[in-house]
């Protein structure tokens, strides 16, 4: 009994450390755990969520450094983008991209450093992952929803249109798309 005590003190000290240090990090994030991905057709596509000022403010004058995002099956070609304040459900202009195709671990979560961080001001940013697909599958992750404002919106080559999943579909999610931040 002593050594199953031990245990779970032990087990209870490893979690409490780990939860501790999971709250030091400071996220954008609409998401909540991974559930699955949606199949999204040969096409292109771009994941993407929206930041809008209520949800930056709180980082203004720190730096967005990451993107984290829960990838399944590597797409043809795979890039992260960071945009800019933008207009009629539209993001603004490009901040960053990166080709991420070469560096995804399939079915699990990705960290993307971003090599030039990019300041928040408190403006509306937006981070989103395009995807290039040559058949159906499943590249990109997704919550159990229920869908957030602006966690879900979706571009995709076929009517050249961001539109969020919801309207794409009835299906209600939020991209496994993150910002870390960081001073």
């Amino acid at each position: 009994m002593k050594k199953c005590t031990f245990l779970f003190c032990c087990l209870a000290l490893l979690m409490t450390a780990c939860s501790d240090d999971d709250d030091a990090v400071k996220r954008l994030s609409l998401d909540g755990p991974n559930l699955t991905g949606p199949l999204l057709q040969t096409a292109i596509w771009e994941a993407g969520v929206r930041f809008t000022p209520s949800e930056t403010q709180e980082f203004t004058g720190l730096r967005l450094t990451q993107v984290q995002l829960f990838m399944g099956d590597v797409p043809n070609r795979a890039e992260v983008n960071i945009y800019g304040p933008g207009v009629d459900n539209n993001p603004g202009i490009l901040l960053y991209t990166a080709i991420i195709t070469n560096s995804i671990f399939p079915t699990e979560w990705n960290t993307h450093r971003i090599a030039r961080p990019i300041n928040i001001t408190g403006e509306e940013l937006w981070i989103t992952v395009e995807l290039e697909h040559q058949l159906t599958q499943q590249s990109i992750g997704c919550d159990a929803g229920p869908a957030v404002t602006n966690g879900d919106w979706l571009f995709s080559s076929l009517d050249g249109q961001w539109r969020t999943f919801r309207d794409r579909t009835g299906e209600s999610i939020n991209w496994n798309i993150r910002g870390i931040v960081e001073e």
